[in-house]
């Protein structure tokens, strides 16, 4: 009986694992049936995304959506505007999605919220007051922005290549999450850095990191650095 027990648990795992992994695989399939949409939104200057989509964000001087994909899923895709907020969702789940690729334009960004194992280039912002940036669930973004202070939260295996200037940066890394930032100065920074997750900055004066759990930071500059470690975790100038 608890060999059988065991035996139907190991199949229902397997088989959740299976879905699991068709869905991920089938998202970067190109779509049987292209289509393009473009939405008329306006007024937003927060971007939040939570599926596999492929998303190009650049500043423009005015607002810009289309929606390149199959046409099931621009069917079932969600794009509106709350609060200034845009944000792009399917309305259900399908076991099949195809490769979903998002493009924006926009005046300015102050925020960027990206899930679901997304794949992002945000390019072009300059002059910006603060940016916050939230990547989880193994997204992925290339970004280039000038802001004078960078709030950055990346979970779940995530990573952030960065490149601009600014004054200050506070980081948040967790579960094996990484993050490239050699291309930013920045005179101040703060990291909290856990998981085995890694950061790389670039810092001119200040730079404070609490690291756990066999995390790693590499610094560029010569910053003071002041530093509370644990769990075979290290920081080094690179």
């Amino acid at each position: 009986m608890k060999k059988l027990r065991l035996s139907s648990m190991v199949a229902i795992t397997l088989i959740a694992f299976s879905i699991s992994s068709c869905e991920l695989v089938q998202q970067g399939v190109e779509p049987r049936n292209p289509e393009d949409k473009t939405y008329d939104l306006k007024n937003f200057d927060k971007l939040e995304m939570g599926n596999a989509f492929h998303i190009n964000v650049k500043q423009g001087t005015d607002f810009k959506i289309k929606a390149n994909g199959d046409s099931r899923d621009i069917d079932d895709l969600i794009v509106k505007v709350t609060s200034g907020e845009l944000k792009i969702y399917y309305s259900k789940w399908r076991v099949r999605r195809y490769r979903m690729e998002i493009e924006i334009e926009m005046p300015t960004v102050k925020e960027i919220d990206f899930s679901g194992a997304s794949t992002s280039y945000v390019q072009g912002f300059t002059n910006l007051d603060e940016l916050e940036i939230d990547l989880s669930g193994s997204s992925k973004a290339t970004l280039s922005a000038d802001a004078r202070f960078y709030e950055i939260d990346l979970s779940g295996a995530s990573e952030l290549d960065l490149e601009g200037n600014g004054k200050e940066m506070s980081v948040d890394l967790s579960g094996a999450s990484k993050l490239n930032a050699f291309d930013t100065i920045v005179d101040k920074a703060t990291l909290d850095v856990s998981g085995a997750s890694s950061g790389r900055v670039n810092v001119k004066e200040t730079l404070s990191v609490k690291a756990s759990g066999a995390s790693k930071v590499r610094y560029r500059g010569n910053p003071h650095v002041s530093s509370n470690l644990s769990g075979s975790s290290n920081v080094e100038k690179d």
